[in-house]
Formats: C-alpha cells, structure tokens, sequence
C-alpha cells in the first residue's frame, strides 16, 4: 500500500469543513495514497457522513502515528500539541507548523504567509479554504474543480433557517434583531425556524420571549449530521459566519451570510459558490479585532434589508442588481482564476478593495502561480484610482526597502512590521515571520529584499 498522508486540523468544527476541500484536492493529486485526518472527534464522527471518504483520528493514535511513515503530513492546526505532534512523525514531506527540539518552524509559502496574517489580515484576498491546500496541490486542480451551486427550492417551500449564534457575540446579531426577522419573514408569508445548538438555547428563548408569538425552533435537538439533513428542507438559511454556515454550504443550502463583527468574508464566506455575503461598507470591515467598544459594523443590519436581499435569492421579488442598501454591500461568492472570489453585487467605492485585489496578484507571482503583468495592471488600477495612496504606498515600501538593507539589528526588521502602514502590513508581515522563521539568516534577508524590490517596481512601472 502506498504511503498515507495525513491531514492534522484540530481547530474548531467550521476549520475542518473547510478542510473538505483539500481531502478531495488529495485524493486527486496524490492517487493510491490513503488520506487520514486528526480531527476532534466532537465534530469528525457527526461529520463523517458529509465528508469526503478519508480516515479520522484523534490524539489517542498518537502512538500508532508515529509508527508509520507519511508519504505527506499537512498541520493546519496551531496548537502546541498538534505541532509537536507533526514535528515526530516521519514523513517524505511537511507542510505546516511544527516543533522539533523545542524549536517552532513553519514549512511552506503559503503556510508562512497564512500565518503572517495573524492580527494583519484587512487586505487578505485569499480563502481559508485556498491556502489550506495551495502549497500542495496545483492550482490548475483547484480551476479545474466545479462545485455545485446551491438548491433552489420550490415555491411553495417557505420554511427559512435561522441561525442564531456565533462564536463570540460581536459575530452575531441581537436577539432584538432575530426577532424583529421572524416578524418581517412572516409578514412577507415566509416561515421563519430558529436554528442552533446548545449554545444557542438560550438566545433562541431570549428570541421566542421578543417576538411575542409562537416561532418554530430546532435549537440544541439537531447534531451535526440531522442538521445537514433538516437543512435539506429550507429554501435557505440567514446565518453569520460560523461553523455552521460552512456546513450548510456544503450541503447545498442556499446560505445569505451576515458578515459582521471581527470576521472577514475573503477568508471565511462560504466557500461555494451561488451564495450571498451581506456585508458593512465600512472602512474597517474584514478586521481580526474590533477596536471599537462596540463593533460599528453592525449597523445598516436591518431586517427589511436583509428580507430584502433573500426575497431576490429566491427569485420572489425583484433582482439582486438593482439592490441599492446604504451603509451595506453584496456580494455573491464565486470563482476567479481558480480561487474563492467576492463577486459585487452592490458596493461602495473603497481603496481597500483594489488594495485587496493588488497584493493578492503580488502573492500569487511571488510564490511562482501568478504574472508580473497581473501584478503590474492590479498596480495601474490601484494607482489610477488612489493614486495619494499608491504614492503613500511607494514611499513606505521604500522606507522599509532602506532598513531592511542596512539595519544593523536584523531582529529589528521582525519588529518594525506592526509599525508600517496598514495599507504596506501585507508585505512588513509576511516579512516578519519569514525573518523570524529563519533566523534573520541572509538567505531570508534577501527574500524579503527581493519582495520589496519588485513591490517598489511594480508600482513604479504602473
């Protein structure tokens, strides 16, 4: 039998139906090798019948693990014990985080940059999902792959999800707002049902008390696997980002995403297509933490809006382009060189987004998938645009470019990132952990002295 190859993803239940994708990405690019997966085993056996055909374990093989030799082993997880655990086993080739003699490295580009993103991750163009299989699965597999669109139900299915949590609060709407929902639902003679865990039990009684009438609830009596089922039944689901949503996605449910608080639609949308992100239009949206003390992306949320926007989903009333929502943006997830994209529907003029589109054309070339000439048309469209910030962009990646050839301290560099400019972070970042990653060794000196060079030429030629 051919070499295993094991996927380590002990992160929360939405990090590993994004792991899907890649189980399949697997099975195609490295044919006869059976794929394992260490997953919690909380969200792996419910899972197990959604999920590709792969082999789940948990930390209780750790013994059996490192008696076997990897053909390959991928660590998406950052905790301690799933790095040292990578860091054991015998494998032809790693990718991911490990630690070996209580040393913490990082193996493969894309890994790296992923992890350049921590607290730095505003102008990320590039889906969880992508980079958890890009440093080893080619991008022409990735295009080549077609993923179904959602199911458009009958007209007469009115029944609605209603996923009411997140993890953390600021990710989720009030319970005033779901409340105010079912009310607006029911008026446009659509059947609202409450939806969660439980976790979500009391914020779904906290739901039923506001809206002062009977409202169907399936919060905390459906597991993972019945409530892929049930889902099967809706004609869509209204739900923030969180594990759930992932799972709906997957399951062909059609998904209208509210993504607010600290999340960021690039990195965590649903992953198929055909869906729908309904997002604040917002300088700050897409941020890893909110810096006010209460998360302003919130507003413009309103229940006739988003009533609105799924009437259109369902072909029940009007079209999604002629939606105009102010304070709010739509967009339809999609494909676009082969990767998760951000199709607009209805946004708002924003730098970021160009900024956005730049640096993910600069990523691409700088780990061998893209061309100089989409870096350097991003660049014109950037500059033809914002040209103050293209300037301010420029001298600061010249600032950087200076000290990175002549400080003296190369610790330093690791430092000076969190004091760049945002709009620059994604270059200072990734040079952070590539610095650190390496000793500050002068093969990795020149690394991010080459990037910052062809960062300079590119908007210079533009």
């Amino acid at each position: 039998m051919n070499k295993p190859i094991l996927v380590i993803q002990m992160q929360r239940m939405g990090d590993l139906i994004l792991s899907f994708p890649l189980f399949l990405w697997l099975e195609r690019v490295f044919p006869g090798h059976p794929v394992w997966v260490m997953a919690e085993p909380a969200f792996a056996r419910p899972l197990m019948r959604l999920s590709p055909q792969v082999r789940y374990l948990d930390y209780a093989h750790g013994d059996e693990l490192r008696a076997e030799a990897f053909h390959l082993v991928i660590n998406l997880s950052h905790r301690p014990e799933s790095m040292t655990l990578a860091g054991s086993l015998r494998s032809e080739k790693l990718v991911g985080g490990y630690i070996r003699d209580g040393v913490t490295r990082i193996a493969g580009d894309w890994q790296e940059y992923r992890l350049s993103l921590t607290n730095n991750n505003r102008h990320n163009h590039f889906h969880w999902a992508d980079l958890n299989a890009l440093d080893v699965v080619p991008l022409q597999t990735m295009a080549a792959t077609r993923w179904p669109e959602p199911r458009v139900m009958p007209r007469e299915v009115r029944r609605v999800g209603l996923f009411l949590g997140a993890s953390e609060p600021d990710k989720r709407p009030t319970a005033l707002f779901w409340a105010a929902l079912v009310k607006e639902l029911e008026r446009r003679a659509l059947v609202p049902v409450l939806l969660g865990g439980p976790a979500e039990i009391a914020l779904c009684r906290e739901v039923q008390r506001l809206a002062a009438r009977p409202v169907a609830s399936a919060c905390g009596s459906l597991g993972l696997d019945r409530f892929a089922m049930f889902g099967q039944n809706l004609a869509a689901m209204i739900t923030p980002d969180t594990g759930p949503m992932h799972l709906a996605a997957w399951s062909g449910l059609m998904v209208l995403n509210l993504s607010m608080g600290p999340v960021h639609a690039f990195e965590t949308g649903p992953y198929q297509p055909g869906h729908v992100v309904l997002r604040s239009a917002r300088d700050c949206v897409g941020c890893w933490r909110c810096r006010f003390e209460r998360p302003r992306c919130h507003d413009g949320f309103e229940p006739v809006r988003v009533v609105r926007v799924l009437e259109a989903m369902l072909g029940r009333k009007g079209k999604m382009s002629g939606l105009r929502l102010p304070r709010l943006e739509i967009f339809a997830t999609g494909r676009k060189g082969g990767l998760y994209d951000l199709h607009p529907i209805c946004v708002h003029p924003k730098a970021g987004r160009k900024l956005g589109a730049y640096w993910q054309a600069f990523w691409l070339h700088a780990f061998g998938l893209g061309s100089r000439g989409d870096c350097l048309a991003a660049a014109r469209v950037l500059r033809e645009a914002h040209e103050g910030l293209a300037e301010s962009l420029a001298a600061g990646a010249l600032r950087f470019f200076r000290l990175a050839s002549a400080a003296s301290d190369p610790d330093r560099l690791v430092r000076e990132w969190d004091v760049t400019s945002l709009a620059l972070r994604p270059l200072s970042g990734y040079a952070a952990v590539h610095l650190s990653n390496h000793d500050c060794s002068s093969a990795s000196r020149r690394r991010v002295l080459t990037l910052a060079e062809e960062h300079l030429g590119f908007l210079s030629q533009s």
